[in-house]
């Protein structure tokens, strides 16, 4: 059989700046909380293989451009580091990031490959973890700041822009179930967290937006659709529903509707678990919805009903309200 794809369809590659860029002496660099992390605990990272290592895009991007020319890309997703272009999250500017990511951009652009350019894919700066990392709103702001140095650093030649990969991993993995740094487990804090990544998209979609630069802003979801095990029965469907409301839903609905799923909103109203927020916030969540959605597709979740007397946690969790 003969596929045919679309004129103008993007064939490429995503990556990020933490997973690839590594790190030289002298490149001014500020330390995330994966430096940070890895220093702690290496055994942590596979094969002990940290992030000053990675695949040396830094000293090798020209190459790499030249590999991805070859194999027909014409575009190509990857992120800046915060903790590279802000080594302390916000204040001083690193002109070397400046520098690097500049060139970066244009040797890509030279080589006919479309720069998609995400701004968070993990990788909270050291310094601003330290107060609290997302369930601060110091660092929504201090995002919002980056984002939009970021846009007129380089919003004349990229015209796609995402804020987050991912935002529900930093969720799970940093305040559920402990693959990424701080590593606990508190539900009442991650929901806190997953509203702040939210609010933080849609402020700095304003941004780009009141620039007027001519692209388009967006967000990266790996959606996982929730299938119950029986679709017949009730008691297998809401446990689907919830499952879907937590991991898909919630960066869903408000990245295109501007709001969260009510369901979950009321589910955490019965917990007490709402995070703090204010009417303005809600209101620039609404306003400031996605010019187009990335989507990272990995595999779906088949739920059933909570039959498991299993509990992560001696405080409620997502998994209390069904089971793989």
């Amino acid at each position: 059989m003969n596929y045919h794809f679309p004129q103008g369809f993007w064939w490429g590659s995503a990556i990020s700046g933490p997973q690839t860029e590594g790190r030289v002496q002298g490149d001014g660099k500020g330390d995330n909380i994966w430096d940070y992390w890895y220093r702690e605990d290496p055994s942590l990272f596979f094969d002990q293989v940290g992030p000053e290592e990675t695949s040396a895009v830094y000293s090798h991007y020209k190459e790499d451009i030249q590999l991805m020319k070859a194999t027909g890309h014409n575009s190509m997703r990857t992120s800046i580091q915060w903790s590279r272009l802000f080594p302390e999250g916000r204040g001083d500017i690193n002109p070397k990031a400046v520098a690097f990511y500049n060139d970066y951009i244009d040797e890509l652009i030279a080589n006919d490959i479309e720069p998609f350019i995400n701004l968070y894919h993990f990788d909270m700066p050291l310094a601003l973890q330290e107060i609290g990392g997302w369930e601060n709103k110091e660092v929504v702001e201090a995002y919002v700041n980056y984002a939009k140095t970021c846009f007129e650093l380089f919003g004349d030649r990229v015209t796609k822009w995402f804020t987050h990969n991912e935002p529900i991993v930093p969720v799970e993995g940093g305040y559920l179930y402990k693959f990424h740094y701080p590593a606990v487990v508190d539900m009442k804090r991650a929901v806190q967290v997953a509203y702040h990544e939210s609010l933080a998209s849609a402020k700095a979609i304003k941004v780009y937006h009141d620039l007027n630069l001519g692209g388009e802003i967006g967000i990266i979801l790996n959606l996982t659709p929730s299938y119950p095990r029986d679709a017949n029965n009730p008691k297998d469907v809401k446990a689907a529903s919830i499952a879907d409301a937590f991991f898909n839903r919630s960066f869903l609905d408000p990245a295109i509707r501007g709001e969260f799923p009510e369901d979950l909103v009321t589910l955490l109203r019965e917990l007490d678990y709402l995070p703090d927020y204010t009417d303005d916030e809600l209101a620039i969540i609404k306003e400031n919805t996605i010019d187009l959605l990335g989507i990272n597709y990995y595999q779906p979740r088949r739920i059933q009903q909570k039959e498991s007397t299993e509990r992560l946690s001696d405080k409620p969790m997502p998994d209390d309200y069904f089971d793989n």
